[in-house]
């Protein structure tokens, strides 16, 4: 394989971490859209798009919900209280009255009231007892907020994971971009040294027009390449959270170096289903349908409440001040109240039954990610294996191919081999090649998998 595409198809892995490390920082509420350099590597897309992510935005926000909820939890233990304050002034003129017998007469002159009062109040009313349901529902927004946390972890986890996969994707495309765009220049030698044989009769004329056409190939294969880059340069600035159009004109690099040696799957699965916050946020998801069982059972149980208020209050007559603030009159009450639901038409069972339904789902959810993880992560311990293999095997067979390439264009340039079999060689050398690049990228995207499980994060 050539140097140039070897150390293209090699760089990229040593740049994980420094994009991983972009996690530890929090996510911004808002951030002004950066503006891209020409030349992007791994390590600064993934900055940008912990950065720019609406997943990442919208999994901050829950979070934020859920610890509203939590300080809600709390504030149930506390007293609710609230006051009052109140002038009121009426004036009303009365013309008739009501006489012991008959009609209402109409009175010679009209009379005419006032009246004005003043009140203020305070009361404060608190819960003695509830059953445990305030204990219980602290426990489940305690749950959900340790679940939405680690849900944004997994959310920056897949956010990360996505921008490696359709960079490698891009890097892929950008790759054999440049090997068309080296095949062609392979193909205008290859016809001008035709045309030149063709000249002093040491070729046919059909030499000529096949070496046309293959050139006419490669010219084909470089615009639907062009255009397979173009869309994966979108689709990865889009996934980083900034417009498409962004993506014009964007030149990939990675970091030399391939990831070595078959990783210790065993290990990885025992990391993976111990720290990986999926299954983190979905125990704390089990936690929480737990606490809200707990709570639908309290609802058996009784409800004590306590209530205190204070209170004055006095009339004024007509010709007192309207803004009168130090009322005379005064009253106090404390009292407790007991309720008890006997009976409510079964809505109760209802609640405990989905709540029992709830956390059994939970449990069950729990379980299938676990199994679900161990699955994927042998898988990819599998592909990578085995592509380990297949590129050692490929690497052969392109120095094979380009060597008999390089043979059988000094052959057909003295004269002394044919045309097919210089073609047959060009498409051996080029199909080796083009698997080569494909098989390379496979193996750092099946190493980009298998690092999401690694230390529970990517």
């Amino acid at each position: 394989m050539r140097p140039a595409a070897r150390e293209r198809g090699r760089r990229f892995f040593a740049t994980v971490a420094l994009g991983a490390g972009g996690l530890a920082a929090a996510v911004p509420a808002a951030a002004q859209v950066p503006v891209l350099p020409d030349t992007l590597d791994i390590g600064r897309a993934v900055r940008i798009a912990i950065g720019q992510s609406p997943q990442l935005r919208i999994a901050q926000a829950q979070a934020d919900q859920r610890g509203a909820d939590r300080l809600a939890a709390w504030g149930a233990f506390l007293p609710t209280g609230g006051g009052s304050l109140g002038l009121n002034r009426s004036n009303s003129r009365v013309s008739t009255y009501e006489a012991e017998e008959g009609p209402a007469e109409r009175l010679p002159e009209s009379l005419s009231f006032t009246s004005q009062y003043a009140s203020q109040s305070f009361g404060l009313n608190l819960t003695l007892l509830e059953g445990g349901r305030r204990f219980a529902e602290l426990r489940r927004t305690a749950a959900g907020v340790r679940a939405a946390q680690r849900r944004l972890d997994d959310q920056q986890r897949q956010v990360v994971a996505t921008i490696r996969r359709e960079f490698l994707d891009a890097l892929r495309r950008q790759e054999l971009l440049e090997l068309t765009r080296t095949q062609i220049a392979d193909r205008e030698l290859e016809l001008d040294i035709a045309l030149r044989r063709y000249e002093i009769a040491a070729v046919e004329r059909t030499d000529v027009l096949a070496t046309e056409s293959q050139l006419l190939d490669a010219r084909i294969r470089l615009l639907s390449e062009q255009n397979q880059l173009r869309i994966g340069l979108q689709q990865l600035v889009v996934s980083m959270g900034l417009p498409p159009e962004v993506g014009e004109g964007l030149v990939l690099a990675g970091d030399e170096g391939m990831p070595a040696g078959i990783p210790d799957i065993e290990q990885i699965v025992r990391t993976a289903v111990t720290s990986d916050p999926q299954l983190a946020a979905l125990e704390a998801d089990r936690s929480a349908a737990s606490a809200a069982l707990w709570a639908a059972r309290t609802s058996y149980l009784p409800t004590i409440s306590a209530s205190m208020s204070w209170g004055r209050g006095e009339r004024f007559g007509p010709d007192a001040s309207f803004w009168q603030f130090r009322p005379g009159d005064t009253s106090h009450s404390f009292g407790l109240s007991l309720s008890w639901n006997v009976f409510d038409g079964f809505r109760r069972e209802q609640q405990n039954a989905q709540a029992s339904a709830a956390r059994r789902q939970a449990e069950e959810d729990l379980r299938r990610v676990r199994l679900e993880i161990e699955r994927d992560v042998r898988r990819f311990g599998v592909e990578i294996e085995q592509l380990t293999q297949t590129l050692e095997l490929l690497g052969q067979q392109y120095a094979i191919s380009r060597e008999r390439l390089e043979m059988e264009q000094e052959r057909y340039r003295l004269g002394t081999g044919s045309f097919l079999e210089l073609q047959s060689a060009i498409s051996s050398a080029q199909g080796a090649e083009t698997q080569l690049i494909q098989r390379q990228y496979d193996y750092l995207t099946a190493w980009s998998n298998l690092a999401e499980y690694i230390e529970g994060r990517p």
